[in-house]
């Protein structure tokens, strides 16, 4: 755990991942809260609300790469005030909108997404020091693992006790705050040897599109589609034996695990290789 202390000793660090901590969460249940919207605020049904999800998936997929390339050109605080307020407006007008207009919304609200994961990998990456970056990683990796156990359980229990409405506001509050605090904090996004380095001529795509790249992406999207679809099959699944109400704990528990795992993962002296621990992934959520 000394790598885990020192990585969070260095200057700015630990607000950066308190305040990203509580963004991501609320960007990890937005799915699940439009999803109990469309469900229990629309009444229509799980393929009409994994309509939603498409939506919101495909935008954040495509806007992805365009709001990295602002973040290069024009900094971090234009890009994180431009994607609040289309965030703002977003939450706010969902509740009043009919299903067929919040397609296209949705869309457009992940196309706009506030980059905080992206934002938080990129300061990680200009905050540490090379041989605290992997223990550095693994805390952010667990960041994401405490915002997928806090944000859909909340979700989840406050969708029982208040209107979806209610919950739809709250979601879109929280990720606005998230991202004013980032913008606050203004964290480094280049090292300093980045800025003191000579410009050098943009790689082609063939020197950075390799064969190891394209399967790293590839495993990558494999594992997020496995994962953002277990909270719907978990919920699905729970909701027809009648027993909705354990959700908030079943995804509770999934996280906690995940967790464990990532903290051990990064205190290892010699990383597992990334095929085993996708595989083993694989094959142990089956039976879930």
């Amino acid at each position: 755990m000394t790598g885990y202390r020192q990585v969070l000793a260095l200057p700015g660090m630990a607000a950066l991942l308190s305040v990203t901590l509580l963004a991501r969460a609320a960007i990890t249940s937005m799915v699940l809260a439009l999803t109990m919207y469309v469900v229990l605020g629309l009444d229509l049904n799980y393929a009409a609300a994994g309509g939603t999800t498409a939506a919101t998936t495909a935008g954040i997929a495509l806007g992805g790469p365009m709001l990295g390339r602002q973040l290069d050109r024009r900094g971090l605080r234009p890009v994180l005030l431009t994607t609040a307020t289309a965030q703002l407006l977003f939450w706010l007008s969902a509740p009043a909108l009919p299903y067929q207009a919040l397609l296209p919304t949705a869309f457009a609200a992940g196309l706009l997404m506030v980059p905080v994961q992206s934002v938080t990998r990129q300061a990680i990456a200009a905050m540490t020091p090379p041989p605290h970056r992997r223990a550095a990683y693994a805390l952010e990796s667990v960041q994401g693992e405490l915002s997928y156990m806090i944000g859909p359980a909340v979700v989840i229990l406050a969708a029982a006790q208040l209107s979806p409405t209610t919950v739809l506001w709250a979601v879109g509050a929280v990720i606005l705050t998230g991202a004013l605090g980032v913008a606050l904090l203004n964290p480094p996004l280049r090292t300093t040897e980045e800025f003191t380095a000579p410009t050098t001529p943009r790689p082609t795509r063939r020197q950075w599109l390799t064969a190891p790249m394209v399967a790293l992406l590839l495993m990558a999207f494999g594992t997020t589609t496995l994962l953002s679809g277990i909270d719907l099959a978990l919920i699905a699944t729970l909701e027809e034996a009648g027993q909705t109400s354990w959700a908030g704990l079943v995804v509770a528990v999934l996280g906690a695990a995940s967790v464990t795992g990532g903290l051990i993962y990064g205190a290892l002296t010699v990383p597992l290789p990334p095929e085993l621990l996708l595989a083993l992934l694989g094959l142990l959520t089956l039976p879930a």
